[in-house]
C-alpha cells in the first residue's frame, strides 16, 4: 500500500505540471527548453514526495534523541475470523490490479523494444558520416530512428533519403531515444494516470519539433519538406519507442515550423514548476510530520491507561510507552517514572531509560514487508471456538520489542477485550513471528518496540 501512496502523490503532481505546461508554454517554438521542461517536471513529479521527508528531518534541525521521543509506532490493525472481508478484499484489489498494470505496461515495452531490434537486425546496414547507422529494409516499414539506428525502407531512401535521414539524425543527436526510453519505464509505473501518457505526447511531440528545426536548418526548402510529411503522414508500422518520422500530428508540426520565434524571455513563464514544487515539498512533509510530529498526543491504546488519566496528560507533551508506564525529564536533567494522573499541568519531555527505541533510522523489516506479516498473522491465528459460540468479537492491542538479533520478544497486552481466549490468542501468535531484519540507529542495532491491534470480528 505504501508505494500505492507514493504513486498516488506523483499522480496529483504529474497532473498539476502538465495542465500548467499545457496553458503557459505548450504553444512556444523554444522546443528544447520545452523538452527539458517536460523531462523535468516528469522527474520532479517522481522524487518530491522523497523530498518531504528529507525537509522534515532538515527542518527540525534535531539529533537522533528527536526520533526517540515519539509515540510507539502503531502498526496496521490485522483483521481475522470473519472480517467484513469487502474491505481487506477491496484493499488487495486495487493493490493487485495496480501491479498487473504496471507488468503488462512493462511486458508491452519489452515487445516494442524486441520489434525494433528484430527489424534492425533483417535491414542492409550502411555507416553514415556521423557515427549513425543506417538500415534499409525491403517491407513497407515507415521511417524512424532509435539510439544510433536509422531504419528507412527502400522506396523512401530512394525517393527522399536527404529529408528523413537528416530528420532521423536530429533524433539521435538529440539522443531523444534515451528520452523516450526513460519516460516508458516511468509510463509503465503510471499506467492509470491520463496526465503521464499526455506528458509522454508533449515529448514526443517536441522530439519532432526540434527535429523538423533541424532539417530547415539544413537548407531544405520547407515546403518542400511539408509536402513530404503529408505524403507520409498515413505511413507504415512504426514502435512506441522509436522516434518515427511520421510519428507527431502532422498539423500542428507543420503549423510549429511557421510560427513565430518566442522569445527568450517567455522562458519565465517556465517558473511555475518552483512554487508546485515548493508546495510539494512542504505539503508531503507535513503530511509526514502529521503521523509522526513529536508534539503529537498519543492514543489512550497506545498508552494503555484509563480515560481519566489520559485526559490529565499535557497535550504539549512529548512521550513514548514502555509497558505502560511514563518516564518524565526533570529539571536536573534526570528522568524519572511518573504515573500518568500526576503529570497535569507538566510540559514534560519524556524518554526510554532503557536501549527500547520507538522509531529509528532504520526500522525494523518484517521479512516480505507489512503484507506478508498480516498475512502470518492471518494465517496463524485460530479464532477460539468458545468465542465463536458466544459470539464474542473485540480488538486486541499487542505490544512486542524486536530486539538487536531480530527476535520477538516481551510480547504483552496493551489493551484486552476483557475476553482471555481472545486476547491469549493474539499474544500467542505475535510471540510466533519469524526473525526480522533488526532495527538500526545510528549504525547501531537497537531493540525497537511496536504495537498492533488484532481485531476478531464475525458475520
Amino acid at each position: 500500500m505504501e508505494m500505492l501512496v507514493y504513486s498516488l502523490k506523483v499522480s496529483a503532481l504529474l497532473i498539476a505540471f502538465y495542465l500548467l505546461f499545457r496553458s503557459f508554454m505548450s504553444r512556444e517554438t523554444l522546443h528544447r527548453a520545452n523538452r527539458f521542461l517536460v523531462l523535468g517536471s516528469i522527474l520532479l513529479s517522481f522524487l518530491l514526495p522523497f523530498g518531504g521527508l528529507m525537509f522534515q528531518y532538515v527542518s527540525t534541525g534535531k539529533s537522533a534523541t528527536y526520533a526517540i521521543a515519539q509515540p510507539v509506532i502503531m502498526l496496521e490493525e490485522v483483521i481475522v475470523g470473519n472480517p467484513t472481508a469487502t474491505e481487506f478484499d477491496w484493499r488487495m484489489a486495487v493493490v493487485v490490479v495496480f501491479y498487473l498494470g504496471i507488468v503488462v505496461c512493462l511486458v508491452r515495452m519489452a515487445l516494442s523494444i524486441v520489434g525494433v531490434v528484430r527489424v534492425i537486425a533483417q535491414g542492409e546496414h550502411q555507416k553514415l558520416s556521423d557515427g549513425s547507422t543506417l538500415v534499409i529494409v525491403d517491407n513497407e516499414q515507415a521511417p524512424f530512428s532509435w539510439i544510433k539506428y536509422i531504419v528507412i525502407n527502400r522506396k523512401d531512401y530512394d525517393d527522399s533519403s536527404r529529408e528523413i535521414i537528416t530528420h532521423e539524425q536530429a533524433h539521435i543527436r538529440c539522443m531523444h531515444s534515451v528520452d523516450v526510453l526513460v519516460c516508458d519505464v516511468l509510463c509503465c509505473l503510471q499506467w492509470y494516470n491520463p496526465a503521464m501518457w499526455l506528458l509522454r505526447q508533449e515529448l514526443c511531440a517536441l522530439h519532432e519539433y526540434e527535429a523538423d528545426k533541424a532539417v530547415l536548418d539544413s537548407g531544405i526548402n520547407a515546403k518542400q519538406y511539408q509536402i513530404l510529411l503529408i505524403k507520409k503522414a498515413a505511413g507504415g508500422k512504426w514502435y512506441s519507442i522509436a522516434n518515427s518520422f511520421n510519428h507527431s500530428k502532422l498539423k500542428y508540426r507543420i503549423t510549429m515550423m511557421s510560427r513565430k520565434k518566442s522569445s527568450v524571455w517567455t522562458l519565465a513563464k517556465a517558473l511555475y514548476v518552483l512554487p508546485i514544487a515548493a508546495f510539494a515539498v512542504v505539503a508531503f512533509a507535513n503530511s509526514s510530520c502529521s503521523k509522526d510530529s513529536t508534539n503529537m498526543k498519543p492514543s489512550l491504546s497506545e498508552l494503555g491507561i484509563s480515560q481519566a488519566d489520559y485526559d490529565k496528560i499535557p497535550a504539549n507533551a512529548t512521550f513514548i510507552s514502555k509497558d505502560n508506564r511514563v518516564f518524565v525529564k526533570l529539571k536536573d536533567g534526570s528522568y524519572e517514572e511518573k504515573e500518568p494522573s500526576l503529570m497535569k499541568g507538566e510540559n514534560a519531555d519524556v524518554v526510554s531509560t532503557d536501549e527500547v527505541f520507538m522509531i529509528v533510522e532504520e526500522m525494523p523489516k518484517f521479512p516480505g514487508g507489512d503484507d506478508a506479516l498480516r498475512a502470518f498473522i492471518s494465517e496463524n491465528i485460530v479464532y477460539p471456538e468458545d468465542a465463536k459460540e458466544n459470539q464474542q468479537e473485540g480488538k486486541v492491542y499487542v505490544t512486542f520489542i524486536i530486539d538487536k538479533e531480530g527476535k520477538v520478544g516481551n510480547v504483552k497486552l496493551l489493551k484486552g477485550t476483557g475476553i482471555e481466549c481472545l486476547d491469549n490468542e493474539a499474544m500467542r501468535v505475535i510471540s510466533l513471528l519469524p526473525q526480522w531484519t533488526p532495527g538500526r540507529q545510528r549504525g547501531e542495532v537497537v531493540n525497537v518496540s511496536f504495537n498492533i491491534p488484532i481485531n476478531f470480528t464475525l458475520n
